[in-house]
C-alpha cells in the first residue's frame, strides 16, 4: 500500500509512527531493566518486563506489514494501560517507575483515540487514587507528602493529553470533510449539479465486471445557440438545469447522468440493451418536448436530439461514446428532436 496525502493516509502514517517510536525508545530502556531484573532475580519483573517487550514488537510488526492499526493501536494501549499501572502499583526500582509511566501515558492516549484514551487514562488516573488511599502490602508505599501531588500531576496531563486528543479529532474532521467536499466539487458540474468528465470516468473506473454490459446516450440539445442569443446566456444556463434536472429526476440513481459539455449530457445506463436504452432516452425525449418552461419570464420549449450506443466494459465506453455521437449528426440532420441507434 501506497502512503499518498489523503487524511486517512496521514493518520495511518502518525500511528505508525508513533508505534515505531515506542518500541525503538521503549526496548531501550525495556531491555536494560529486563536485563537487571534476570540478574538481581527479581523474576516478576522481568516476566513483565519480557512479556511487554514480545506484545509491542509483534503488535507494532504486524501492523507495518498491514497498514491497519486499529486494533493494534488498541490492543497495544491497553497493553500500556497494565504496564503503567504495574509500574505505579510496584513502583518499580526504588519508587521510580511511576515516572517512567508518565512517558507511557502519553503514548497510551496518542494511540487509543480520544474515546478509549478517556477511559484508560481515567482508569488509571482512578487506580492510582485508590491503591494510594488503601495502601496494600503488595504496592510501594509513597510518601503522604508526595501522594497528591502524583496524583494531580497525572490528572493534569491526562486532562491536556484528552484536550490536546479531541483537538486533533476536530481538525482531522475538519480537514476530512473539507478534501471530501473539494474532491465532490472536482468532480461535480457547478451550474447543473451533475458528475462532469471527471465524475463520469470516476464512475466507470468503480466497475468491477469488465464484461459489464451497458449503453450510453449523447444529448445535445437543439437550437441552443439561439437560446442563448435571443434570451441571453443566464436564461441559457437555466435551460442547462432545468434538462438536467429532468434527466436526473426521471432516471434511475443507478443510470449515470453527466453533462459533458456545452450543451451536452452523456447518460450511462448499466445493465441495459441498445433497445431498452433507446426507449428510455426517447421517453425522456417526448417528457421534455410536451412541456413549457418558464425561464426568466420567457416561455420556452426544450427538445434534444441523442445517439445511443451499447458496449460492455468501462474500457468500451469511449468507442461507444464515439459511435453516439456520430448518431447525435444522424438525429440533427434528420431534423432534430429525435433519438437516433443504429448508423443507418
Amino acid at each position: 500500500m501506497h502512503l499518498g496525502n489523503t487524511p486517512e493516509e496521514i493518520e495511518l502514517r502518525r500511528q505508525l509512527l508513533l508505534m515505531r517510536f515506542f518500541v525503538i525508545t521503549g526496548n531501550l530502556v525495556m531491555v536494560p531493566f529486563f536485563i537487571v531484573s534476570v540478574i538481581n532475580l527479581r523474576w516478576t519483573a522481568a516476566i513483565i518486563l519480557a512479556a511487554m517487550i514480545a506484545i509491542t514488537v509483534t503488535l507494532v510488526v504486524r501492523a507495518h506489514l498491514s497498514h491497519r492499526t486499529l486494533l493494534v493501536s488498541r490492543l497495544l494501549s491497553m497493553s500500556l494501560w497494565v504496564f503503567t499501572t504495574y509500574l505505579m502499583i510496584s513502583g518499580g526500582y526504588a519508587g521510580t517507575g511511576i515516572y517512567f509511566a508518565f512517558s507511557l501515558l502519553v503514548l497510551m492516549i496518542m494511540l487509543a483515540g480520544l474515546r478509549v484514551g478517556a477511559v484508560l487514562g481515567l482508569g488509571y488516573l482512578a487506580a492510582m487514587i485508590i491503591v494510594q488511599a488503601i495502601q496494600p502490602d503488595f504496592a510501594y508505599q509513597y510518601p503522604i507528602s508526595s501522594q497528591v501531588r502524583l496524583q494531580l500531576a497525572t490528572a493534569f496531563l491526562v486532562l491536556l493529553l484528552l484536550i490536546a486528543e479531541w483537538i486533533h479529532l476536530q481538525s482531522y474532521v475538519a480537514i476530512k470533510l473539507t478534501v471530501e467536499k473539494h474532491e465532490r466539487n472536482s468532480l461535480t458540474d457547478p451550474l447543473t449539479a451533475l458528475v462532469n468528465r471527471a465524475g463520469l470516468e470516476s464512475s466507470l473506473e468503480r466497475w468491477t465486471d469488465p464484461q459489464q454490459p451497458a449503453a450510453v446516450a449523447l444529448i445535445d440539445i437543439d437550437h441552443f445557440k439561439q437560446i442563448n442569443d435571443q434570451y441571453g446566456h443566464a436564461t441559457g444556463d437555466k435551460a442547462l438545469a432545468t434538462v438536467a434536472k429532468v434527466l436526473r429526476n426521471n432516471l434511475k440513481k443507478s443510470d449515470i447522468v453527466c453533462r459533458w459539455g456545452g450543451e451536452e449530457f452523456v447518460v450511462v445506463f448499466e445493465q441495459l440493451t441498445l433497445a431498452q436504452a433507446t426507449d428510455v432516452v426517447d421517453q425522456l425525449r417526448e417528457l421534455l418536448a410536451d412541456r413549457t418552461f418558464s425561464l426568466d419570464g420567457h416561455q420556452l420549449q426544450l427538445q434534444f436530439s441523442a445517439g445511443v450506443a451499447e458496449f460492455t466494459g468501462m474500457h468500451g465506453f469511449s468507442g461507444a461514446l464515439r459511435q453516439a455521437d456520430s448518431r447525435v449528426y444522424i438525429a440533427k440532420r434528420a431534423g432534430r428532436n429525435r433519438v437516433v441507434s443504429s448508423d443507418e
